[in-house]
């Protein structure tokens, strides 16, 4: 992680980084695309790759989810290129996941394990959500507060510990 000074970290990015657009999305990004490729609760910058999972979610929607009862817990993904990276083995346990950095805080896992605790459902919001959540579990699968960086491959058959549904958005996994 940046060590150092926000402003500092945020005009080098400027400087040298540009809009992370999906490899599918064969054009160089443009000014739009700053707003376009983020998801409207995104806090930290850091991520080489837009988490295009959270890319529908509106705050006018989630709002309306709100008011239905729906809580969120929030987590910090930097969600990585590997996100977009073809599997080209054909036994599973032979493909290595690229490692993407992730930060559960305590107040997040409050959420969680009080869902879990009553009944309610858990929905993971992209597959590096579901990463994290997969790598952060205690032995009574219930959702610790942690940070690191997490290569976890989710493939059949897998037994999910925390979350049990999921929104993403599926990339086809070679070129149309």
């Amino acid at each position: 992680m940046w060590e150092g000074d926000e402003e500092g970290f945020r005009a080098q990015l400027e400087i040298l980084g540009e809009t992370p657009l999906p490899k599918y999305i064969k054009r160089k990004p443009d000014e739009d695309d700053k707003e376009r490729y983020q998801t409207v609760y995104a806090k930290h910058e850091g991520a080489v790759a837009a988490p295009t999972a959270g890319l529908h979610f509106s705050r006018e929607l989630i709002k309306r989810l709100e008011i239905k009862g729906i809580r969120f817990a929030e987590i910090t993904l930097h969600t990585g290129l590997g996100t977009f990276r073809p599997i080209e083995v054909e036994d599973l346990s032979k493909h290595k996941m690229d490692a993407e950095y992730f930060h559960i805080e305590e107040a997040a896992c409050k959420i969680v394990n009080k869902a879990k605790e009553t009944g309610n459902r858990i929905c993971a919001i992209g597959t590096t959500t579901m990463r994290a959540m997969e790598s952060s579990f205690t032995a009574q699968k219930m959702l610790k507060p942690s940070e690191g960086w997490t290569n976890t491959f989710i493939h059949p058959p897998y037994n999910f510990n925390i979350a049990d549904s999921l929104v993403t958005n599926f990339h086809l996994p070679k070129p149309a």
